[in-house]
């Protein structure tokens, strides 16, 4: 039967204002690749590709290219495709911002402040310089930036797609390799995935990255390299 496959890549970008962003040092390099890994499957009829603007892009010809910015943007293009598609596999490869931006406001205006969080909070959404301005002042002075959750799309998919194969991604930084299983198998159990790709960053930066992958059961298989890690996803998820 013919398959569609849903993936995220990139890193997603939190607007400061409306030329400016934070954002992260994800490349969308491992998710094009796992793109690319799976269009080599005759049964893998289209591949839903939701990446960040700047990311790396599938040469596929089965890919279908659906570019965002911010998670906001994500969570739209996800509950949209999810919606009007059938969709039989998820891998959620996407680095996704942990924050977004809630206000900004001069320094100056802190001073002198003795109050609680609740009128902290207060003075930075009465104060909002991005409700203020498109862009903010270049003159200002010392900005703060008050931070705010980003909704978790992962738990999203299983809502969304009770039936899908779903593989979230783990990145933790310079851990043991017991610690990088656990947490990998904690967010597995908690979002209710098939399975997580574990990494370390400390792999991806020397140029190696090492990627476990983990199943319900705990079971690990060890990939080096990305095209590994593609290769062995496509062939995990496809049964060959």
């Amino acid at each position: 039967m013919p398959k569609n496959i849903l993936i995220t890549a990139g890193g997603t970008a939190e607007p400061i204002d409306g030329v400016r962003s934070i954002t992260n040092t994800g490349t969308g390099k491992l998710g094009s690749l796992i793109a690319d890994s799976f269009s080599r499957y005759e049964d893998v009829e289209k591949i839903f590709y939701i990446h960040a603007w700047n990311s790396f892009v599938p040469q596929t010809q089965k890919a279908e290219l659906v570019s965002i910015m911010s998670t906001e943007d994500l969570e739209k293009a996800v509950r949209k495709l999810c919606a009007e598609e059938k969709i039989d596999i998820v891998i959620h490869s996407m680095a996704v911002s942990d924050y977004r931006i809630r206000s900004v406001i001069p320094a100056e205006l802190l001073s002198g402040v003795n109050t609680d969080t609740d009128g902290i909070l207060d003075l930075f959404d009465r104060e909002n310089y991005t409700k203020k301005y498109s862009k903010l002042p270049s003159s200002m002075n010392s900005p703060v930036i008050l931070l705010e959750p980003t909704p978790k799309v992962l738990p999203m998919f299983r809502q969304l797609l009770p039936e899908a194969q779903i593989v979230g991604f783990k990145l933790l930084d310079h851990v043991t390799h017991i610690d990088l299983i656990d947490t990998a198998y904690r967010l597995l159990e908690k979002n209710s995935c098939d399975y997580v790709l574990a990494n370390d960053y400390a792999t991806v930066a020397a140029g190696v990255h090492e990627g476990f992958l983990i199943d319900k059961n705990k079971n690990e298989c060890r990939y080096i390299g990305k095209q590994a890690i593609a290769d062995g996803i496509a062939q995990t998820l496809l049964g060959g």
